[in-house]
């Protein structure tokens, strides 16, 4: 692991954004969001929701050449991440937006975006209907998974909805992840306000 994300995870470690497990699995994890999709090249935009203690988009941005916006609510958090990407040296290209994802949604970077992740942002309805909105026709919402043999979680009908199509699962080194695709720009009426999503999920 690249001393400097390990450095910057350890600290995430220490403000309480990150569990020490989390903290060491956590860029094999992070490296995974790639694995089944195609990466964002220079130019392109990527944008991480509920960034949190940085994963997956800190060590991502450091392995990618796009520019990654990381999105969180908490102000603290923000705070953090700001240090961080300093500290990595990436502030030419990661900015951090202390926002709602549901605000972000319906802000400049909606319908531009070439990758959407979520490593545990929220329940599904909410993560692909906050998701959804931002990517660009093509784009990718990659999200992290549970282990294999639950219920199915992403019923086609809502997906359409939203311009997606499940694009495939895979695992690596026993995490789960599931991408959807965008075949068309989102429905004007996402994303909705996060108390409406929360009282009234799409699935």
């Amino acid at each position: 692991m690249d001393g400097g994300v390990e450095r910057v995870l350890e600290a995430a470690v220490d403000e309480g954004f990150l569990t020490a497990g989390a903290a060491v699995d956590g860029p094999a994890h992070s490296l995974g969001f790639l694995v089944g999709t195609p990466p964002p090249m220079a130019g392109q935009t990527a944008v991480d929701l509920g960034s949190g203690g940085g994963l997956p988009g800190l060590v991502l941005a450091t392995r990618t050449d796009c520019h990654w916006y990381l999105v969180d609510r908490g102000e603290r958090r923000c705070r953090f991440l700001e240090w961080a990407v300093r500290s990595l040296n990436l502030s030419d290209r990661v900015s951090v937006l202390h926002s709602d994802a549901t605000d972000v949604g319906r802000g400049e970077l909606r319908g531009t975006v070439s990758l959407v992740t979520a490593r545990g942002f929220g329940p599904p309805g909410a993560t692909v209907e906050c998701g959804a909105p931002l990517l660009a026709e093509g784009g990718h919402l990659v999200v992290s998974e549970p282990p294999e043999g639950g219920p199915p979680r992403w019923p086609e009908g809502p997906l359409g909805d939203l311009g997606l199509v499940d694009a495939g699962s895979w695992d690596v080194g026993g995490a789960g992840f599931r991408a959807f695709v965008a075949q068309r720009c989102c429905n004007d009426r996402y994303p909705r306000a996060w108390r409406a999503i929360v009282r009234s999920p799409l699935f």
